[in-house]
């Protein structure tokens, strides 16, 4: 980016002591319209007689035009593209041991207009030797493109998806590979099994699946609808209470409301009960049910529980108020 290209030029680091190039001490002061101007100091070490900064060359969004020297001045144009295009203009006066300059770069950064303007001065120091910063920038850019696709791996991995989602996403270069990874597993979530495995992943518990199936347009009803049918069918009626409003409804209308309470709790529905009891005391589902609610077919409505005249507590004194034994 263009502002990060200019304060390269102000924080450039100098290399060993001692080489055939020069060693500059450089004092620089920042200042941009409606903030205070940042100050400064550090060491410098640039090619023996060169004026002009070689910072820019290190973004591939900005290219220095109309360089010129006269005399003991050498002046340059700038112009970034990209994200946050500016453009600006430098110059810097120099003798044997002295340089003072001014750069200014003008666009904009984050939506928001940009005038922003570094000046220089640097006494001569002394010698070093002075090494290419595209090969310190390429070796930096290396390292981070390294790190991020570790991060990107771990991730879907994890099935993390505010990675992969979005226009700044930092892995969404990757995200076909993780929505091809979300409608694998997706399709595993058919069965009651396959749901509770899949929910042991850290990035699928909770609202994770919602998000990730959201992300890469996989419909999460019918998946949910044949894993409540194969539970149904399996009496699995843990996963039908726990997953399953539609047909839990159905099974504790039969099976659940006005029952002996002793008798409910004897039975192979108990978790089913346990559950229309909660709901019946005003517990709301949780989200994959409510999503399962709104997107299947509308049933037709079955006799309610008896409701509680008060708060009702948790155990068997709820269950006992909403059976009425």
């Amino acid at each position: 980016m263009a502002w990060a290209a200019l304060g390269l030029a102000a924080a450039a680091g100098a290399a060993a002591q001692g080489g055939p190039d020069e060693l500059w001490d450089m004092s620089t002061r920042m200042e941009m319209a409606g903030m205070p101007a940042q100050a400064m100091q550090n060491q410098v070490c640039m090619k023996k007689g060169r004026t002009q900064p070689d910072s820019f060359s290190q973004d591939k969004n900005c290219k220095v035009t109309d360089l010129h020297t006269a005399g003991s001045k050498t002046s340059w144009k700038v112009v970034c593209t990209g994200r946050d295009a500016m453009t600006g203009t430098g110059e810097v006066t120099r003798t044997r041991d002295s340089m003072d300059g001014r750069i200014r770069m003008q666009g904009k950064s984050g939506g928001q207009a940009m005038d922003m303007t570094m000046v220089m001065q640097g006494k001569l120091a002394g010698g070093c030797t002075w090494e290419d910063p595209s090969k310190k920038a390429a070796a930096m850019t290396a390292q981070t493109d390294a790190m991020l696709a570790g991060q990107c791996k771990e991730s879907m991995e994890k099935y993390q998806t505010m990675l992969f989602d979005g226009p700044y996403a930092a892995c969404k270069a990757q995200k076909a590979e993780f929505c091809a990874r979300v409608t694998k597993v997706s399709q595993s979530m058919r069965t009651p099994a396959g749901y509770r495995s899949a929910m042991k992943i850290e990035g699928l518990r909770g609202q994770g699946w919602s998000d990730a199936a959201k992300a890469c347009a996989v419909k999460t009803a019918p998946i949910m609808a044949e894993a409540c049918r194969g539970a149904v069918g399996g009496k699995d009626w843990s996963f039908v209470a726990e997953h399953c409003p539609v047909e839990a409804k159905k099974v504790a209308a039969e099976h659940c409301a006005g029952r002996d309470y002793t008798a409910v709790m004897a039975s192979e529905y108990k978790e089913v009960c346990q559950r229309y009891a909660r709901r019946g005391a005003g517990e709301q589902p949780a989200a994959e049910d409510q999503t399962q609610q709104q997107q299947q077919p509308a049933t037709p409505a079955t006799p309610a529980a008896p409701s509680a005249t008060d708060a009702v507590k948790e155990g068997a004194n709820k269950l006992r108020k909403l059976f009425g034994r």
